[in-house]
This record gives C-alpha cells, sequence and structure tokens, in this order.
C-alpha cells in the first residue's frame, strides 16, 4: 500500500486538535511557541534544558505537552519532550510548528552499530534509512531523508569548537524495537550504518515535507555491533557522553536562535 497521498488535505489539524486537547475557549497567542524549539525524548534531559535555559512552562498546554520557553543568548527557546517513537516525535513536531517554530533541534538516543562507536559517543546524522512507518505519509518512498544541512553545520561547528569528538553518517529508524535483529544489524553494519534509533527518519521527512528546518544529534546509549545487546545505560561513559551533550546544545541553540 503506498500511504503518500500528495494532494491530501488533513481533516484534523494539529492546530485545531491542539486548541480543542488544552482548553478551546483559551486565547490562541497563549499558545504560541518560539521559532527555535529544542526537542528532547527523555525527562532527565528536559529537566537538565529547563535549567540550562531557565525554561517556565508554557501554562496554555499544561495537561496535553510538556511544552517549556527558555532563553538563550539574546532569544528565546521552546523546549518540549516526546513520547520515544516516530508518530509521537512527529506529532509533536507538527503541532510546534502549527504555533510558530520554524526550526527544530531534536536530541536523542541509539545504539550503536559499528565496534568504533561506543556508548557515550555522539552521532551526527547525515541520513537516515526509513524503516518506520511516519516518513511515507509524507514522502514518497523512493525518496532519502536528511537533516536541515545548514543545522547539521551548526552542530558539526559547535562539536569542532569545543573539541568534542563525534561520529558522522548515516543512521537506521525502526519502529519496532524488538525486531532488530542480527540479520538486520549485519547488514547495515556491513553498510557502514553507524546505528539504530526511533524518531529521526520521520522528523526529518517531516521537516523536508513541511518547510521546517530540522536536525539533530544522538548519544549512544547501547551497543549491538558484537552480535548481541550491551546495555550502557548507567556506564560512567554514558553519563559523561550526555553531560558533555548537553553543553554542546545549549551553544548550538544560541547559535540558532
Amino acid at each position: 500500500m503506498d500511504f503518500f497521498d500528495p494532494d491530501g488535505e488533513p481533516l484534523v489539524t494539529p492546530r485545531e486538535l491542539v486548541k480543542n486537547l488544552t482548553r478551546p475557549w483559551i486565547n490562541t497567542k497563549a499558545l504560541q511557541v518560539e521559532a527555535c524549539a529544542l526537542i528532547c525524548v527523555i525527562p532527565h534531559d528536559l529537566r537538565a534544558f529547563i535549567k540550562m535555559f531557565q525554561g517556565e512552562p508554557l501554562k496554555a498546554w499544561k495537561g496535553f505537552r510538556e511544552v517549556y520557553q527558555g532563553h538563550a543568548a539574546e532569544g528565546r527557546v521552546t523546549i518540549a519532550r516526546t513520547p520515544a517513537g516516530a508518530p509521537n516525535c512527529v506529532a509533536l513536531a507538527e503541532e510546534l510548528a502549527s504555533f510558530g517554530t520554524k526550526q527544530i533541534l531534536f536530541v536523542g538516543y541509539c545504539g550503536s552499530l559499528q565496534p568504533g562507536v561506543r556508548a557515550g559517543d555522539i552521532i551526527v546524522p547525515g541520513s537516515a534509512i526509513r524503516e518506520e512507518g511516519t516518513s511515507f505519509h509524507y514522502l514518497p518512498s523512493g525518496v532519502s531523508v536528511q537533516p536541515h544541512q545548514a543545522i547539521q553545520g551548526v552542530i558539526v561547528d559547535c562539536l569542532r569548537r569545543k573539541k568534542v569528538p563525534f561520529h558522522q553518517g548515516t543512521i537506521w529508524t525502526t519502529d519496532a524495537i524488538y525486531r532488530e535483529t542480527k540479520g538486520k544489524v549485519k547488514r547495515y553494519q556491513a553498510e557502514g550504518v553507524l546505528g539504530v534509533e526511533m524518531e529521526l527518519a520521520a522528523l526529518f521527512a517531516f521537516g523536508m515535507a513541511q518547510q521546517v528546518a530540522v536536525g539533530g544529534l544522538l548519544v549512544v546509549a547501547d551497543e549491538l555491533s558484537t552480535e548481541s545487546w550491551r546495555p550502557r545505560f548507567f556506564s560512567p561513559r554514558l553519563i559523561k557522553g550526555v553531560r558533555r551533550a548537553r553543553k554542546a546544545v545549549m551553544e548550538i541553540v544560541q547559535d540558532m536562535v
């Protein structure tokens, strides 16, 4: 089945859904967000970013989404958390875009496929393999998806300036966390794919289709390169890498706004 409908007009729009799932009588201006948005998945990251950017909750969104307004350099940034997975992440991105967001920085986590990519390392994706469902509603199946090059350039420049090591390359996005099989890992590993995660292919496709600049970086949290799963969720190396990534995010956002 071809999920892509190039001429389709959605019956349910993100703007109307947000208005009806918050408080339908509220002034729409109260739902407005910043042009630059930072999206994360992990609650610990959300709390860290709120502290870093002196974020305050956008009360109009309360009860529907965790959305905050923070301060970066001389500008402001919207900070929001999405549940894991491509459909959730893109739904949030759609909603933020409908109320003013024009560029998005996504901070997520992945499993490594290459022996030289270890827990705590940072990956700056240049493209994503579409092995999820959401992206096919935004772009035809034959289209390759990529992040916005200007945002990825800001990320790379910042990491180099701070002398933070990182990897660049392709990542694999999947909906099926429990179907990361040995066969798939071996195939993608042989193709040089760096890691596997659950959001970015769809988020890149959304950005390309809806003219929203989307970029992102990933921190490696587990390892699959040896054909066995090595969770490193509480390892000192991961904790160090997360702290390093968060510090970089602060400068990246300041450059973006």
